[in-house]
Formats: C-alpha cells, sequence, structure tokens
C-alpha cells in the first residue's frame, strides 16, 4: 500500500483555513521598531541592530569614566605583572641552587664511591 495514497476510511471533512495575517501587520509602530531592535552587550559596551537600516552601532558607556576605569585596571594589571614576574625569578633561583646542591651531592658520591 502506499504511502501517498488517499485514504478510505473517514476523510477530513472541513478544509482548514490558514489564519489572517492582518494582526501581525496592524501592530502600532513603536512596538515594530522595539522588535527590530537587538542588542548586544559585550562588556561595558552595547551593540544595537537596526533593523529597519540592517545597520550595527553602539551606544557609548554613560559616564565617561571608561577611560579612567581602563587607566586604573592597566595599572593593577602592570603591578600584578610584576609582582609574578618577581616570583618567577625567585623560583627560579631557587630551582638553580637545588639543581646545584644536587650535582655536588652526586660528585661526592661518586668520590665515595670510585
Amino acid at each position: 500500500m502506499p504511502f501517498f495514497s488517499k485514504s478510505k476510511k473517514g476523510s477530513i471533512k472541513g478544509k482548514r483555513r490558514a489564519g489572517s495575517l492582518s494582526s501581525l501587520t496592524s501592530q502600532d509602530s513603536q512596538k515594530q521598531d522595539d522588535n527590530l531592535a537587538i542588542k548586544l552587550q559585550l562588556d561595558e559596551n552595547e551593540l544595537i541592530f537596526d533593523g529597519n537600516t540592517g545597520q550595527w552601532y553602539s551606544e557609548p558607556p554613560t559616564g565617561g569614566t571608561n577611560a579612567a576605569n581602563l587607566r586604573k585596571q592597566n595599572i593593577t594589571l602592570q603591578e600584578q605583572n610584576n609582582a609574578l614576574r618577581l616570583k618567577n625569578e625567585i623560583l627560579m633561583d631557587m630551582v638553580v641552587a637545588l639543581k646545584a646542591d644536587l650535582c655536588a651531592r652526586d660528585k661526592e658520591i661518586e668520590m665515595l664511591n670510585g
């Protein structure tokens, strides 16, 4: 029996009608503008896609303190970087001293055995 054949048992009595799309087009313009705008938040910056023009634009952060915050954050990161470099240098000195001690012990053991 083919899959796409008409069934003989109980056919659909009424045809289905598609609903009217007029309710979708009768929305007020403000609601349409809100539906077409897509907002994307990236860190402190906000990008907005305007569906009417098809363009992305950004809103500047409010208060104008973004540059001051970036300078403060930059100074903090530089201080942390300097501290980490100092710690790394201290650890490398400790590794070199330990390696020198181990080499000296190995030579001493070879002299005692040999």
